[in-house]
Protein backbone atom coordinates (compact mmCIF):
# COMPACT_ATOMS: atom_id res chain seq x y z
CA UNK A 1 0.00 0.00 0.00
CA UNK A 2 1.69 3.35 -0.89
CA UNK A 3 1.62 6.20 1.60
CA UNK A 4 -0.76 7.72 -0.22
CA UNK A 5 -3.31 5.21 -0.45
CA UNK A 6 -2.84 4.60 3.26
CA UNK A 7 -3.33 8.13 4.42
CA UNK A 8 -6.37 8.27 2.06
CA UNK A 9 -7.56 4.53 3.74
CA UNK A 10 -6.97 6.35 7.54
CA UNK A 11 -3.59 4.65 8.61
CA UNK A 12 -0.09 3.85 7.24
CA UNK A 13 1.56 0.90 6.44
CA UNK A 14 2.76 0.12 9.69
CA UNK A 15 -0.46 0.34 11.34
CA UNK A 16 -2.61 -1.98 8.56
CA UNK A 17 0.88 -4.23 9.33
CA UNK A 18 0.09 -4.48 13.05
CA UNK A 19 -3.91 -4.76 12.56
CA UNK A 20 -3.02 -7.73 10.12
CA UNK A 21 -0.64 -9.29 12.45
CA UNK A 22 -3.08 -9.15 15.24
CA UNK A 23 -5.64 -10.33 14.07
CA UNK A 24 -4.13 -13.15 12.53
CA UNK A 25 -3.00 -13.93 16.12
CA UNK A 26 -6.64 -13.64 16.97
CA UNK A 27 -7.94 -16.07 14.81
CA UNK A 28 -4.78 -18.65 15.38
CA UNK A 29 -5.53 -18.26 19.52
CA UNK A 30 -9.06 -18.68 18.96
CA UNK A 31 -8.44 -22.04 15.99
CA UNK A 32 -6.06 -23.63 18.53
CA UNK A 33 -8.54 -23.27 21.72
CA UNK A 34 -11.49 -24.37 19.57
CA UNK A 35 -9.04 -27.62 18.04
CA UNK A 36 -8.55 -28.60 22.30
CA UNK A 37 -12.07 -29.92 22.12
CA UNK A 38 -10.73 -32.56 19.18
CA UNK A 39 -7.84 -32.96 21.43
CA UNK A 40 -5.16 -31.57 18.71
CA UNK A 41 -2.64 -28.82 18.21
CA UNK A 42 -3.17 -26.16 14.95
CA UNK A 43 0.27 -27.91 14.18
CA UNK A 44 -1.05 -31.60 15.17
CA UNK A 45 -4.18 -30.97 13.07
CA UNK A 46 -1.93 -29.50 9.78
CA UNK A 47 0.19 -32.54 9.79
CA UNK A 48 -2.61 -35.51 10.13
CA UNK A 49 -4.48 -33.46 7.48
CA UNK A 50 -1.16 -33.43 5.05
CA UNK A 51 -1.44 -37.05 5.92
CA UNK A 52 -5.17 -37.44 5.24
CA UNK A 53 -4.97 -35.86 2.40
CA UNK A 54 -1.76 -37.00 0.36
CA UNK A 55 -1.24 -40.25 1.93
CA UNK A 56 2.29 -41.43 2.78
CA UNK A 57 5.13 -38.80 2.89
CA UNK A 58 8.26 -38.52 4.12
CA UNK A 59 8.68 -36.57 6.50
CA UNK A 60 11.32 -33.92 5.41
CA UNK A 61 8.42 -32.92 2.64
CA UNK A 62 5.95 -31.93 5.18
CA UNK A 63 7.46 -28.93 5.80
CA UNK A 64 6.01 -26.94 2.87
CA UNK A 65 3.01 -28.20 3.64
CA UNK A 66 2.41 -27.76 6.64
CA UNK A 67 4.78 -24.53 7.64
CA UNK A 68 6.20 -25.51 9.35
CA UNK A 69 9.99 -26.06 10.59
CA UNK A 70 11.74 -29.83 10.84
CA UNK A 71 12.43 -29.51 14.58
CA UNK A 72 8.85 -28.46 15.33
CA UNK A 73 7.39 -31.74 12.67
CA UNK A 74 10.02 -34.28 14.49
CA UNK A 75 8.43 -32.82 17.82
CA UNK A 76 5.13 -33.55 16.91
CA UNK A 77 5.25 -36.35 15.19
CA UNK A 78 6.72 -37.76 18.11
CA UNK A 79 3.83 -36.74 19.96
CA UNK A 80 1.29 -37.97 17.36
CA UNK A 81 3.19 -41.51 17.15
CA UNK A 82 3.05 -42.00 20.63
CA UNK A 83 -1.05 -41.26 20.84
CA UNK A 84 -1.37 -44.05 17.99
CA UNK A 85 -2.40 -41.45 15.46
CA UNK A 86 0.40 -41.74 13.19
CA UNK A 87 3.64 -44.32 12.26
CA UNK A 88 6.76 -44.29 11.12
CA UNK A 89 8.42 -46.51 8.40
CA UNK A 90 11.84 -46.38 6.82
CA UNK A 91 11.89 -46.50 3.19
CA UNK A 92 12.42 -49.75 1.93
CA UNK A 93 14.61 -47.90 -0.72
CA UNK A 94 16.13 -45.77 1.30
CA UNK A 95 16.70 -46.33 4.28
CA UNK A 96 17.34 -42.77 5.26
CA UNK A 97 14.52 -41.63 4.65
CA UNK A 98 11.39 -41.48 7.20
CA UNK A 99 7.84 -42.23 5.48
CA UNK A 100 5.20 -40.63 8.25
CA UNK A 101 1.33 -42.26 7.27
CA UNK A 102 -1.84 -41.95 9.34
CA UNK A 103 -3.12 -44.81 11.44
CA UNK A 104 -7.08 -45.71 11.51
CA UNK A 105 -7.06 -43.83 15.26
CA UNK A 106 -5.74 -40.94 13.55
CA UNK A 107 -8.06 -40.75 10.68
CA UNK A 108 -10.52 -40.80 13.23
CA UNK A 109 -9.21 -38.53 15.24
CA UNK A 110 -8.49 -35.92 12.03
CA UNK A 111 -12.01 -36.36 11.45
CA UNK A 112 -13.69 -35.17 14.67
CA UNK A 113 -11.03 -32.51 14.59
CA UNK A 114 -12.12 -32.06 10.99
CA UNK A 115 -15.49 -31.41 12.19
CA UNK A 116 -15.25 -29.21 14.93
CA UNK A 117 -12.67 -26.62 12.75
CA UNK A 118 -15.00 -26.60 10.13
CA UNK A 119 -17.99 -25.46 12.59
CA UNK A 120 -15.54 -23.20 14.09
CA UNK A 121 -14.81 -21.47 10.64
CA UNK A 122 -18.17 -21.53 9.33
CA UNK A 123 -19.51 -19.90 12.76
CA UNK A 124 -16.66 -17.16 12.25
CA UNK A 125 -17.32 -16.13 8.51
CA UNK A 126 -20.99 -15.75 9.18
CA UNK A 127 -20.04 -12.04 10.04
CA UNK A 128 -18.93 -11.71 6.51
CA UNK A 129 -21.23 -11.51 3.18
CA UNK A 130 -20.20 -14.34 0.63
CA UNK A 131 -18.79 -10.87 -1.36
CA UNK A 132 -17.09 -9.95 1.84
CA UNK A 133 -14.84 -13.08 2.37
CA UNK A 134 -14.17 -12.91 -1.46
CA UNK A 135 -12.88 -10.03 -1.13
CA UNK A 136 -10.53 -10.65 1.63
CA UNK A 137 -9.24 -13.82 0.32
CA UNK A 138 -8.13 -12.03 -2.70
CA UNK A 139 -7.03 -9.45 -0.94
CA UNK A 140 -4.84 -11.47 1.75
CA UNK A 141 -3.66 -13.27 -1.84
CA UNK A 142 -2.33 -10.29 -3.48
CA UNK A 143 -0.72 -9.59 -0.35
CA UNK A 144 0.96 -12.51 0.53
CA UNK A 145 2.31 -12.30 -3.23
CA UNK A 146 3.54 -8.84 -2.86
CA UNK A 147 4.76 -9.99 0.72
CA UNK A 148 6.90 -13.06 -0.90
CA UNK A 149 8.35 -10.87 -4.31
CA UNK A 150 9.65 -8.05 -1.43
CA UNK A 151 11.24 -10.55 0.44
CA UNK A 152 12.77 -12.24 -2.34
CA UNK A 153 14.32 -8.77 -3.62
CA UNK A 154 11.72 -8.56 -6.97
Amino acid sequence: MTSQRAARAGADEVEVWRTIASAWKRLQRAAEKNLTRAGVTVAEFRILRALKEDGPIAMNKLCPQTMLSQPTITGIVDKLEAMSLVERVRNPDDRREVILGITSAGGEAFSRAEQIHGAFVERSLAALRKEDVAKLVDLLGRLADSSDAVAQGV
